[in-house]
């Protein structure tokens, strides 16, 4: 078992990865202070392969457990709500600790709860995608969407620790496994140059869930995003890095109330379009710019956008929170493994790149 530490002084916890390693949860559980009152929030997709193990592990430690909805039309006020129910009808107080088993969206309001019942308990993190295990699981952000803008509502609030299981990716079909791999192809473009490369030359094995691949994917994407979250927990400054390809992502991903794509799809499309920006700013030359499209094009093909779309995209970066002083904030690539945050682009510059798509 690796275990890795995130260094955020009273905040801080380890996260544990492993295959195998929801048959010693009880343990490890109790590695991080837990060992009763736990409630488990779950979906309904993840819950019919690992609830009954959690529940056979656990035994009498848990007061009860709630079952979502899967996607990400859970990620909401209303369902936090029909949490809070089920948890007060569990006898849930300020002692109780919160388990979120599965993927982002259940991590993220899992987190929103914790972080807002009873001012605040523990919660633990427990993903079961490749999405979750690389980022959304640690780092802190919680929350909810709300009237078609992502991540409107929440909350910087550290969980108690971080269990992943590789195993638990088994059960996932490639698209999934792609939803994960936009994030992880995005640390590679922001950090670590060699690391993108090793991505392209290491894809199919990673598609076919290799064990070494796809520990070694995790440990290096969380390595990379620990480093940065320990340098600026509430992403005042160096931590905008790690939005790129999200401030267009987040546009793209609202489309159809988020039924068109998934949030790792809309962030691959997302690094394609400010990539486009970013060569148009000269900010970096065409020859890596067409890198960057053929390897993302690998994860998610190019795509056109039609003239209702483009504005729906825009209405929602134009409301995007990282925003600034009623500017668009976007994190464009200067270099190889290298970004920087910018608050001038013009707005005709982005409807330009949704107007004309990705071309080489």
């Amino acid at each position: 078992m690796d275990v890795l530490s995130v260094d955020l002084k009273d905040r801080g916890y380890n996260i544990y990865i492993d295959k195998g390693l929801l048959r010693n949860i009880d343990d490890i559980l109790l590695e991080c202070g837990i060992d009763d009152n736990i409630f488990i929030i779950s979906d309904r997709n993840v819950a019919k392969h690992y609830l009954d193990i959690l529940l056979s592990k656990l035994n009498t430690k848990v007061t009860g457990y709630c079952i979502l909805e899967p996607g990400e039309q859970s990620k909401s006020i209303d369902t936090a709500k029909k949490v809070y129910e089920k948890m007060l009808e569990a006898g849930c107080n300020r002692k109780t600790t919160l388990i979120s088993l599965g993927g982002g969206v259940v991590g993220d309001l899992t987190g929103f709860v914790a972080a807002t019942f009873m001012r605040g308990i523990n919660f633990v993190q427990v993903p079961t995608t490749l999405l979750s295990q690389v980022d959304s699981s640690i780092g802190g952000k919680v929350g909810v969407n709300f009237k078609n803008y992502k991540n409107i509502i929440g909350s910087f609030y550290q969980p108690k620790g971080v269990i992943i299981d590789t195993e638990t990716l088994k059960t996932l079909d490639e698209r999934e496994i792609i939803n994960g791999l936009g994030e992880v192809f995005k640390y590679g473009l922001i950090m670590d140059y060699d690391f993108f490369l090793w991505l392209n030359d290491n894809l199919n094995s990673i598609l076919k869930l290799e064990n070494n691949y796809i520990m070694n994917i995790v440990k290096k994407s969380l390595n990379i995003k620990k480093i940065i979250v320990q340098k600026d927990e509430k992403e005042s400054n160096i931590r905008k890095v790690l939005n790129f390809g999200h401030t267009i992502g987040h546009g793209i991903e609202t489309l159809d109330d988020f039924n068109t794509f998934k949030h790792g799809e809309a962030v691959v499309l997302g690094m394609m379009l400010e990539s486009l920006i970013s060569t148009e700013m000269g900010l970096i030359d065409r020859k890596y710019y067409i890198k960057i499209i053929d390897s993302l094009s690998r994860l998610v093909s190019p795509v056109k956008f039609s003239a209702f779309e483009q504005k729906q995209i825009m209405n929602a970066i134009k409301h995007d929170k990282k925003n600034e002083k009623g500017k668009i904030v976007l994190v464009l690539p200067i270099g190889k493994g290298r970004v920087n945050i910018y608050n001038n682009v013009d707005e005709k510059l982005i409807e330009k790149s949704l107007k004309d798509g990705v071309v080489i």
